[in-house]
């Protein structure tokens, strides 16, 4: 793995983010859009790097960035039209789609959870968990249903913990530091911290057999149907960044620090060369993915319509991306 020397990243990191890597034109002549990520970890971090270095601009667009946490309320902002685009975990917007919304899966950089249960020192292994109070993000959200598998896995029955939303990734652990919770499901930057503070790693979810998109972009049928072009631009964009933050190391790791709000270059690295090796360069969603996905949420949503998921994918844009040489293109211009 490449390292750099920290100063030199922070001494660094404001020319880097300030300069634009690519050709753009004139902002007022690009369509303006909002999106979101779900997340502070990164398996966002294409999305960032897409941002920072400017590409939404060179392929058209201005785009408005936004933090909205947790599933549940992003997917809100979504059907209610607040975003046109989300990066999440395609589990919530799968559930909404199940009871009737129209939202969509149109792409996923990872089909694998990077969570883990991570509990109080005095805990080192998921039997300990009995009778213990666990924290999630919030009720409906992926850490929810994730949890509850987690716990069904290991044989503990729901009725034997207490499962309380805690908020997002800084929340749960924060929670988890002043005792107010004796586990919690925390993933990227706050995992690694918990470890490095002395908590254990109980359950590392990705260990499951199980497969959950945990990085996918989410829109609605209806945009998609009314702005073929937008989502194209968009998602050329976020694929760029992709490949720019494998290629790029030393400004990836300056937006990574940026956007997880650490300085810590060890954690930076391991973040860093993590996601570069899990991140999927040709994003493609996949309905297995999805059906493994739907009998998850079965399992924790029995009054989940019968609806079948397929329909939750579209996967006509990264195929016509793909035809049209895109991927081809990038892999010269940054590499495999």
């Amino acid at each position: 793995m490449e390292r750099f020397h920290f100063r030199r990243l922070i001494a660094g990191a404001a020319f880097i983010l300030a300069a634009p890597l690519t050709h753009v034109g004139a902002v007022a002549a690009a369509e303006k859009i909002n999106a979101s990520y779900g997340a502070i970890s990164g398996s966002m971090a294409p999305l960032w790097v897409a941002k920072e270095a400017r590409l939404f601009e060179k392929h058209g667009l201005d785009l408005n960035l936004v933090y909205i946490p947790g599933g549940p309320r992003s997917i809100m902002s979504l059907i209610g039209n607040s975003v046109q685009f989300v990066n999440h975990s395609g589990m919530p917007a799968l559930e909404a789609y199940l009871r009737g919304a129209d939202t969509a899966m149109i792409a996923s950089s990872m089909n694998q959870l990077e969570h883990a249960v991570v509990a109080q020192k005095n805990i080192t292994g998921p039997e300990q968990l009995r009778g213990k109070v666990l924290g999630i993000s919030a009720l409906g959200a992926l850490t929810d249903i994730i949890m509850r598998e987690a716990l069904r896995h290991y044989g503990i029955s729901e009725k034997e913990v207490t499962i309380i939303p805690v908020g997002d990734e800084g929340g749960r652990l924060s929670s988890l530091q002043t005792g107010r919770v004796q586990a919690v499901i925390i993933s990227g930057i706050q995992r690694r911290t918990a470890v490095r503070l002395g908590f254990h790693e109980v359950i590392d979810l990705g260990k499951l057999p199980i497969e959950v998109s945990g990085s996918s972009i989410l829109a609605r049928h209806a945009y998609l149907a009314q702005n073929h072009d937008t989502v194209i631009k968009f998602l050329k964009a976020w694929i760029e960044g992709g490949f720019l933050l494998k290629a790029k190391s030393e400004f990836s790791l300056a937006v990574l620090q940026k956007y997880v709000a650490n300085r810590d270059p060890e954690v930076l690295n391991e973040i860093y060369a993590l996601d570069k090796q899990q991140l999927s360069l040709k994003p493609l969603p996949y309905a297995r993915v999805i059906k493994s996905m739907a009998q998850l949420l079965a399992r924790t949503r029995p009054d989940l319509p019968n609806t079948n998921p397929e329909g939750f994918v579209e996967a006509r844009f990264i195929n016509e991306i793909d035809k049209s040489g895109f991927f081809d293109e990038m892999s010269r211009q940054y590499g495999k």
